[in-house]
């Protein structure tokens, strides 16, 4: 499954009237258990509950991998720069080629499609132990290496990211979409717990090496699940005259509607800013509390814990997450949440807001995320999911650069600190000026380029 964030973890694609009706072999609505609290309610269909469990082991095995990159990177290089040119080389490949992920993902079969990117991600993972293995041996150079795979596993997930986030709509009859994406979101979340947790133990006993071959054994669970699963036949797009029409078209349904279009600047601007601590957190840990790779992962897990919670308390209240004023308040609380630990000289503070942030971060995440699926159709989902991808997933590489650059050439707390702030300005200029604007119902929604 992709690494962090999630394609971004998107939590509650409502989906619109004009949607054709799923009718996968799940139970009903009156056969969910009276015992299942109402954010697991995806949880009673067979499709979901594999799809589900294989991505959860296949998210532990990334995190265990971006853990330890991370570390071996800043092993190798000394320099904080490397952290955020290792993230940009990640994320970059969603600029050019979401765009085609997302008519791709229209128009042929999306569980192939995965299926393919699970086996370039593994054969990437599967390379970069065996180098890290090489490198030990004869000391050959290896952080050119690891960027390159970078760019290469980024590029199997752009290709196959939109085709993921349409394929989970399938898995589900529709009452209950919300809650099968804000299921995937806590698990991505669960494993941003227990990945470092391993990534860290296992790399202190057994090298780096071994957390790589662990990611590339973790893509086998996701590939048997796509295997398994039965969802109903998929409804090609109409081909337009050309790929590049195609995209054009999905250019102009975006950002041709004002919530769209915003809703898209939102994404951008929280993953730009909100992406500063998690690049540079392992730069955090040596140069603040001289830590090593055992306390980097405990603090990459304390963030993690903070973003399960986040995931719990927007999958519970999904259906009431559809407002702009708390989109933005949660944006400006994680501008906040930066800024104090920029200036906390505590560790036990420190823990605190990296929990609080976490929440925070993915809390604002799935709520911009659910409003944008609420206001497109499934006809378009793929390709105008691509384009959401390319702001969501472009802000974290241009973000993760700067503030990699930031760090080299100031210190790591004053990225953190100016990413905060930034986020927390802007998100106070947006609320005066938009916080009247709410999202529509889908049967009201509509596609006119209507005035700022």
């Amino acid at each position: 499954m992709p690494s962090f964030p999630p394609a971004a973890p998107p939590l509650v694609p409502t989906p619109s009237l004009s949607d054709p009706p799923q009718a996968p072999h799940p139970p009903a609505s009156s056969g969910i258990p009276a015992w299942l609290p109402q954010a697991l309610h995806a949880f009673a269909f067979r499709d979901y509950r594999l799809q589900w469990a294989g991505a959860f082991t296949s998210s532990i095995g990334s995190w265990v991998q971006q853990v330890a990159q991370a570390w071996l990177v800043l092993d190798l290089t000394g320099s904080p720069f490397y952290l955020g040119l290792d993230a940009f080389l990640g994320m970059a490949p969603m600029l050019g080629f979401s765009l085609v992920g997302g008519a791709v993902a229209d128009r042929f079969d999306r569980r192939k499609l995965l299926l393919f990117s699970q086996a370039v991600q593994m054969s990437s993972a599967l390379t970069l132990a065996l180098l890290v293995g090489l490198h030990v041996a004869t000391g050959m150079p290896l952080v050119y290496a690891i960027l390159a795979l970078s760019f290469l596993t980024g590029t199997a997930q752009a290709l196959s990211g939109p085709a993921y986030l349409a394929l989970l709509p399938n898995l589900v009859l529709q009452p209950f979409v919300a809650q099968a994406i804000a299921g995937n979101a806590i698990q991505f979340n669960l494993a941003r717990v227990v990945g470092p947790m391993v990534a860290g133990l296992v790399m202190a006993r057994f090298g780096a090496a071994t957390c790589f071959a662990l990611n590339a054994m973790s893509f086998l669970a996701v590939m048997a699940a796509l295997a398994t699963i039965r969802p109903p036949q998929q409804i090609p797009a109409t081909p337009g005259p050309s790929w590049r029409q195609e995209i054009v078209t999905g250019m102009r349904y975006v950002f041709g509607n004002r919530m769209r279009r915003r809703l898209c600047f939102l994404a951008t601007l929280t993953t730009s800013l909100g992406i500063a601590v998690p690049t540079l957190l392992p730069q955090y840990t040596r140069i603040i509390w001289h830590g090593d790779e055992v306390l980097f992962s405990r603090l990459a897990a304390c963030s993690g814990l903070g973003a399960v919670a986040g995931a719990v308390v927007v999958a519970t209240l999904a259906k009431k997450a559809q407002s702009m004023p708390l989109i933005l308040a949660t944006q400006a609380a994680l501008g906040l949440s930066m800024l104090l630990l920029a200036a906390t000289g505590w560790f036990w503070l420190a823990c605190l807001w990296l929990f609080i942030g976490g929440a925070l971060l993915v809390a604002t995440y799935a709520l911009v995320t659910t409003c944008f699926q609420h206001v497109v159709t499934d006809d378009m989902r793929g390709r105008a999911v691509s384009l959401y991808m390319v702001c969501f997933r472009g802000g974290m590489a241009v973000g993760g650069l700067l503030a990699g650059s930031l760090a080299h050439w100031w210190r790591v707390t004053a990225a953190f600190g100016l990413a905060g702030l930034g986020l927390a300005l802007v998100s106070a200029w947006a609320f005066l000026n938009w916080r009247a604007m709410t999202v529509p119902p889908p049967d009201r929604m509509t596609d006119e380029n209507t005035p700022e």
